[in-house]
């Protein structure tokens, strides 16, 4: 285990069933139970968890062996937020901050383990294959089909277990969703990610808030409000 600081915050660094994991504590004066997960792109865009620290929440990462949402990573991360309570006191559910990919990986883990999830928070997430916008397409494709085992493309294709086909999990078990999407983003369709998941939960009347950025592309990763955002989530996590 090694320390070191973040933003002004305890960090420490270590190893969990092989992956690397990180823990970042808040502030002793304001230190809750409560706690997120960052699901993939750590360093990225982090201005929501560094203002949830000063809230007193902590943040925690585990690394993923890939991003294409599979069993084995989101078992892991069950067992990392049963490390988290027995060794550091932390609530059982949390917060799962998804964007892009790390959007796709935070509903797999919510689908197979909803009750370890307070509220999902995903900017631009990708759901699907579809509207997925070149030179992203071809690469992330053949990601996918390496890290899901398929021997061909045609195998692939008839996949019905993608991220937007487990959005009943998430509103069978009512897990909140704080969305975040740009109107012009040209690396992931949102009328086909962002606002089909919009669509489903308005359509099975679960709970949802949206900030849409109209002029904004894929990035940058960024809620147009942050305090608000941070309300809406103290205000409907389970």
């Amino acid at each position: 285990m090694t320390e070191s600081t973040y933003n002004g915050y305890r960090r420490i660094d270590f190893t969990f069933q092989g992956r690397e994991a990180i823990l970042i504590f808040p502030k002793e004066e304001n230190k809750t139970t409560k706690w997120m997960i960052k699901t993939e792109y750590f360093n990225a865009f982090p201005e929501l968890e560094i203002a949830m620290l000063g809230r007193g929440y902590h943040l925690a990462y585990l690394k993923n062996n890939n991003r294409w949402g599979t069993e084995d990573d989101a078992t892991a991360k069950r067992d990392f937020s049963e490390y988290l309570q027995a060794e550091y006191g932390l609530d059982r559910r949390c917060v799962c901050i998804g964007m892009s990919c790390g959007g796709w990986e935070a509903v797999a883990f919510a689908s197979l383990y909803p009750s370890y999830i307070s509220l999902l928070y995903l900017d631009a997430p990708l759901l699907s294959f579809f509207g997925l916008c070149e030179p992203y397409r071809t690469d992330w494709i053949e990601e996918h089909k390496k890290a899901r085992g398929y021997a061909t493309a045609g195998e692939r294709f008839v996949d019905n277990d993608l991220p937007i086909h487990r959005l009943g999990k998430l509103t069978d078990n009512r897990l909140p969703v704080a969305l975040v999407y740009g109107g012009a983003d040209k690396v992931v369709d949102p009328v086909l990610n962002a606002e089909a998941l919009l669509d489903w939960y308005k359509l099975h009347n679960a709970p949802i808030k949206v900030w849409y950025k109209p002029e904004c592309d894929h990035h940058p990763h960024v809620a147009v409000n942050l305090e608000e955002v941070m309300d809406y989530i103290a205000e409907n996590e389970l």
